[in-house]
């Protein structure tokens, strides 16, 4: 009460009191005493209350509901599980045992499934194709029966193929990230540790199709059939891919083989991903660009061109740029250009990776006799070892290139004449060829052109090439060139994406509604 309206004069007309009490006997202090301590009590209980109600979570925002069913539950020898409540591994484990998985029991589901398809003659680290089937008949601790193709390594020439294990997912799973464990540690694959400055990404779930797959629902719906053209087959079967670093690669197959996309380009028109090399993994697209945007690219970069330069290692330094690199080249924003910006679109969802992953478009000029040395793209931590802004820039190798979208804007030679005759080949040294099927050997002459695969330009066409497996470890094979121009009055214009793993920090608002676009995808 004294708190309240009118407290004050309460308070004054306790105030009075003393008068008469200070003759009173012990018993009245004893009470004073207790009518303050009352005061006090009930002043801390009220501010106690207007503490509590501040951290309440308010009425629009109703408190997570309590978990349903029973505790999780981890196997014995996996005591590190996903625990989430109402998952009972052990339960899934025991119907594994109790059940008949093997390819034969189950070779009606994989027909359907068609996963073998997407297997190579070599082994493709870090990535797995699975074949997604319904659980044993009457198996309710089941939501799925995954079978899993290990590295895609399919049998051929007397090879063996890849491992082949098969698992069954507990009911009541909800997030796919959980399912990517599950199937890692059937294969034996431990998750990588921190770096002194960064986490390695997670694995990830995708369609066929490169569509990222973060709910067990939506991974289910594929072989239900409401997730149809990303990776449903029909029958009750569906097929996936698992790679362990997290990102989106072209499943390479074999030389030759295409993925064909729909409407990338332009409505209704078919693009191919045609795979040029399985070690490294290199694809192609032709007439990815019109004659229009590779025209626009060379304008906007036109002025601004000067001499190349290169991150040097430690074992080059003091070395000038020109002992590798005689190009010109000019980082072009894709900012406030609408152009530029359905290019950055296009690209992401070419390669089904965020364009907030992305740099710039690096637009590059050789002129006659001009060629970069064979090199890296991705930033080897061990090579920069010295240099303490790279490695926290590239968090000790936890993030670093992944792929390399690389633009023919123009053409050196004409119609019918050999490509060979004008240069300025992308060269590929110790890419597989057939004297060397699991790729060449170390290079010695970083500027020979004349070994492993060589990409000619053509103007409108571009290659995709990975830095990264799809385990997430950088790929030595990926060194490549750009070779001379052998035209005395040639000039070579192409241009290049590079590709993180993870997200990159050249964002502006244009490529966060393309990110977003992309993203919205996911299922």
């Amino acid at each position: 009460k004294t708190m309240g309206k009118g407290g004050p004069k309460k308070a004054k007309q306790k105030t009075a009191a003393p008068v008469a009490a200070a003759s009173s006997s012990a018993a009245g202090g004893a009470f004073r005493s207790r009518a303050v301590g009352a005061v006090l009590l009930a002043a801390f209980a009220i501010g106690l209350q207007a503490l509590l109600s501040s951290n309440a979570p308010s009425a629009e925002v109703p408190p997570p509901p309590p978990p349903r069913g029973p505790p999780p539950a981890c196997p014995a020898d996996w005591p590190a599980c996903p625990r989430t409540a109402g998952v009972d591994w052990a339960a899934a484990d025991a119907a594994e045992a109790e059940s008949d998985l093997s390819p034969a029991a189950l070779s009606e589901g994989l027909r359907g499934c068609n996963a073998t398809a997407l297997l190579s003659p070599q082994r493709v680290p870090g990535m797995h194709a699975i074949c997604i089937l319904p659980p044993p008949a009457g198996e309710e601790r089941a939501a799925a029966t995954l079978v899993v193709y290990d590295s895609m390594r399919r049998a051929e020439g007397g090879r063996e193929g890849g491992r082949v294990v098969s698992l069954l997912l507990p009911a009541r799973l909800s997030d796919a990230s959980h399912v990517a464990a599950a199937v890692l540690r059937r294969l034996g694959v431990r998750p990588r540790p921190r770096t002194p400055s960064g986490q390695y990404q997670p694995a990830a779930l995708f369609t066929d199709r490169g569509v990222r797959v973060v709910s067990v629902e939506g991974l289910l719906s594929l072989a239900s059939g409401s997730g149809a053209g990303t990776g449903h087959y029909g029958g009750g079967a569906a097929r996936a891919l698992l790679l362990e670093g997290g990102q989106w690669l072209w499943p390479p197959v074999e030389v030759g083989h295409a993925h064909e996309l729909t409407d990338l380009v332009a409505p209704g028109v078919v693009t191919r991903v045609v795979t040029l090399s399985l070690k490294p993994l290199v694809v192609e697209v032709e007439n990815f660009l019109d004659g229009g945007e590779n025209g626009h690219i060379i304008e906007r970069a036109k002025p601004h061109m000067a001499k190349s330069g290169v991150a040097l290692k430690d074992a080059d330094k003091g070395k000038a740029a020109k002992e590798f690199r005689t190009s010109s080249q000019y980082f072009l924003p894709t900012t406030r250009d609408p152009t530029l910006e359905k290019i950055d679109r296009r690209v992401s969802w070419l390669t089904r990776i965020p364009i907030s992953h992305a740099e710039y478009i690096q637009v590059l000029k050789y002129n006659h006799l001009e060629h970069y040395s064979a090199h890296h793209d991705y930033f080897d931590p061990a090579a920069y070892a010295s240099n303490q802004q790279m490695l926290r820039s590239v968090e000790h190798g936890a993030k670093n290139r992944l792929a390399t979208v690389f633009f023919y804007l123009n053409s050196l030679v004409g119609e019918g004449e050999a490509p060979e005759s004008g240069g300025g080949q992308t060269n590929f040294p110790r890419a597989a060829t057939a004297a060397y099927p699991d790729g060449g050997p170390p290079v010695h002459d970083y500027f020979d052109c004349s070994r492993g695969l060589s990409v000619y330009p053509q103007e409108g066409k571009i290659i995709i090439f990975y830095s990264m497996l799809p385990n997430g470890e950088m790929d030595d094979y990926s060194l490549h060139g750009g070779c001379d121009v052998l035209f005395s009055n040639a000039t070579k214009w192409s241009a290049n994406f590079w590709l993180w793993n993870k997200p990159y920090h050249f964002v502006d608002p244009a490529r966060r509604r393309a990110t977003k676009e992309l993203t919205e995808e996911w299922i």
